[in-house]
């Protein structure tokens, strides 16, 4: 998409005030530089730019001079498959109009966007100090639109953030610092129940011993009993038969 010109009609301290971009000439490249001293308006102008395309928010700065219902900036487009010329009002319902006042829905320009959302359109597009810091703070954290694209840029990489929330969810489902959920907590406690036990059924190795020589002693003594026992058995068998 490529803006032709960009109205300031009703705009922060701006009042029917036009910027044009001419096309550029055969084979040169289509770039325009818009500088100024500081609180020139340069802020502004991006900011109506990116109010015409998403929309103007219901809390704006820039409504100072001129209340909020009646603000209006428009402009000029080209896209692929042509030309809108289009009006902004701060409405909350068909706030975009054509040349002839007919609302015009606003997918005809997130077709023409590509259905980027301000927020990435802004990342992609109004890179200045604050955002490259804000990038920066979202790339070591990963995460955020701005992270997630300027480190896709640099790293060659797609899709960081979901992927990274995606681990971030596996994380807390094994493990929630501080929470009694989580497979790492269930396992856990489990291992502390066959723990406890364990110990109930544990017997000390000088326990054992103890109870192993008892049990063979005791076993010795049943042994000689029944020695004991049968030579008796023998005794009497034999008493028996002499008393016959």
């Amino acid at each position: 998409m490529r803006v032709e010109r960009l109205d300031l009609t009703r705009y922060g301290r701006f009042t029917d005030k036009s910027l044009s971009f001419a096309p550029p000439v055969p084979g040169g490249a289509d770039l325009h530089i818009v500088y100024g001293p500081n609180e020139a308006g340069k802020s502004t102008l991006f900011s109506a730019w990116l109010d015409l395309l998403f929309g103007i928010p219901l809390r704006s700065r820039y409504d100072f001079l001129h209340p909020g219902p009646t603000m209006q900036i428009g402009g000029r487009l080209t896209h692929a498959t042509g030309t809108l010329e289009l009006r902004r009002l701060k409405r909350q319902n068909a706030s975009l109009l054509d040349g002839h006042d007919a609302p015009v829905p606003d997918s005809v320009l997130q077709s023409a966007l590509g259905g980027l959302s301000r927020d990435s359109y802004s990342a992609m597009f109004s890179l200045d100090d604050d955002m490259l810091e804000k990038g920066g703070d979202s790339i070591l954290a990963s995460r955020g639109d701005l992270g997630e694209m300027l480190f896709s840029a640099s790293a060659g990489l797609a899709e960081l953030a979901p992927r990274l929330e995606g681990l971030r969810a596996d994380l807390d489902g094994f493990h929630r610092s501080g929470k009694r959920s989580g497979w790492l907590y269930d396992a856990k406690k489990q291992l502390a129940n066959l723990d406890a036990q364990r110990r109930r059924m544990e017997v000390s190795a000088s326990a054992l011993q103890k109870l192993t020589r008892e049990a063979a002693a005791a076993e010795q003594a049943w042994r000689e009993a029944r020695l004991r026992e049968d030579a008796a058995q023998s005794e009497l068998e034999r008493l028996g038969n002499v008393d016959e």
